[in-house]
């Protein structure tokens, strides 16, 4: 007997219908025996699997009560085939695309949790810390405060060391390379100029506002006196300065591309080995600086201190900072990115670029419009703003700091995005990620800004006092 639906093969010999033995000869007719096996028996209500053994010289037919399934009455047989066929959907005929957009739609939603809790985090420990207060930030620039220099400090200390790790892992090392990459980009077209003016504006806006463009979140969260007003500036730098970045770019970048923008790719050596010292440097210099100026001699008011760590007022600021740079390690891992903050500003304002018109017109904003590479850091200062709150609140110090003055918040504001995006980072993209990941642009960068603040607080203090001159309610001049 010769079975009817193995054709192209030399010898087939069928002794029943649950008895199938087949002996092949070529092997090239594989793919088209499963199709035309699985059609065929399954029109006689047959269950047919087709193995393919190992050496691939065989196949094995098995089909399982055929007989029974015969004599059974038409609505018990009707009610099996119905149950077969939505097996059958279930577990061969599903759309393979449906799985892959399933497993995207979950991978999209854990960046966008872990987003979330890394902003709440580094709001919390920011507030924590009381570096998120102007008084802080100012009176760090004529050196009579360190809560600012200790954290920043042990913030970029302890992301090097996070990074070290990722680096030297395994696991992890394609994570770190692909984050690596991810902040070339965003400083691949800038050059010295870019890398020394851009901070140096951020900075002198840093002393006017008494923020920054991470912590200006935490002020809003706390409810710092007109940090709604620095909000309002850097929103307005962002897109003043999306509008006319083009041109900008077309003045500023540079003629030749950088090849490296790394000290350990330069000097061609492993990252750890400059990295790891440089973190080993920063936490004595941190050390040193508690040791001999404890926190509580720069507290405003230590007498609120209590021993209940979420109750308390204030924590020592180099306990903040090890917690950001700790978030490295999550946004690396999972976002495959670095800790930044000031181009979700663009992010936020540059949803009016929709038609074909603008997005050629203004395209700095346009390529920032969408894409979880941009929109989970506006869903990261989200979380520094709840951050800020909840510590606020669970000290209750809520809207209880100095602010500064509307037209300064403005300004400073105004300054401290516009500088951050002449320089593709702030804060924390040039100094605790860029720093932390030995890029010499960022090396560059971080004592431009911090030269702009200090020599703005000087010239402010000199020419009519104004750095020590706060207000006590939002609104107030």
């Amino acid at each position: 007997m010769r079975c009817g639906m193995l054709q192209n093969v030399s010898t087939c010999e069928c002794d029943s219908v649950n008895n199938i033995k087949c002996v092949l000869k070529r092997q090239d007719i594989f793919s088209d025996m499963i199709k035309d096996s699985r059609k065929n028996l399954r029109g006689n209500h047959e269950i047919v699997k087709i193995y393919m053994g190992r050496g691939g010289n065989a196949i094995d037919q098995r089909s399982e009560r055929v007989m029974e399934r015969q004599r059974m009455p038409d609505p018990e047989m009707k009610r099996i085939n119905l149950k077969q066929q939505s097996y059958d959907v279930s577990t061969e005929d599903v759309n393979p695309g449906l799985k892959e957009d399933a497993e995207s739609i979950l991978s999209i939603v854990a960046k966008l949790v872990v987003a979330l809790l890394c902003g709440v985090v580094f709001g919390f420990a920011a507030e924590k810390s009381r570096v998120f207060e102007p008084m802080s930030i100012r009176e760090q620039m004529v050196f009579e405060k360190w809560i600012m220099l200790k954290m920043f400090l042990a913030a970029v200390a302890t992301g090097q060391v996070c990074l070290n790790l990722l680096s030297v892992c395994s696991r992890t090392s394609e994570k770190f390379k692909k984050a690596s990459e991810q902040f070339f980009k965003t400083v691949s077209e800038k050059g010295l100029l870019t890398s020394t003016l851009g901070p140096f504006i951020l900075g002198i806006g840093m002393t006017l506002s008494g923020s920054c463009p991470g912590m200006v979140l935490t002020q809003v969260g706390a409810w710092c006196p007109n940090a709604i007003f620095t909000l309002m500036g850097a929103l307005l730098a962002a897109l003043i300065y999306g509008m006319v970045a083009q041109h900008i770019q077309n003045f500023t970048q540079p003629k030749v591309s950088y090849q490296s923008l790394q000290v350990h790719h330069t000097l061609k050596r492993p990252y750890i080995l400059f990295a790891l010292p440089l973190a080993g440097f920063l936490t004595v210099v941190v050390v040193l600086l508690e040791v001999y100026i404890p926190f509580t001699q720069d507290l405003e008011k230590p007498e609120l201190q209590k021993s209940n760590i979420f109750e308390t007022r204030a924590w020592p600021p180099f306990v903040g900072g090890c917690l950001i740079g700790l978030l490295q390690l999550p946004v690396v891992l999972v976002l495959g990115d670095t800790i930044g903050g000031s181009s979700s500003y663009v992010t936020l304002v540059s949803q009016w670029v929709r038609t074909p018109y603008l997005k050629d017109k203004f395209p700095y904003l346009a390529e920032r419009q969408s894409g979880m590479d941009n929109w989970w850091q506006v869903i990261y200062v989200i979380g520094a703003v709840v951050g800020g709150l909840v510590s606020s609140m669970s000290s209750n110090s809520f809207n209880d700091v100095q602010g500064v003055g509307v037209f300064e918040a403005l300004v400073g504001g105004f300054l401290i995005v516009f500088g951050a995006r002449f320089a593709s980072g702030c804060t924390s993209g040039h100094g605790l990620s860029g720093v932390g990941m030995l890029f010499w642009l960022s090396l560059i960068a971080v004592p431009f800004m911090f030269g702009g603040a200090i020599s703005t607080a000087y010239i402010m203090r000199a020419v009519n006092g104004a750095l020590d001159r706060y207000v006590n309610s939002t609104l107030e001049l």
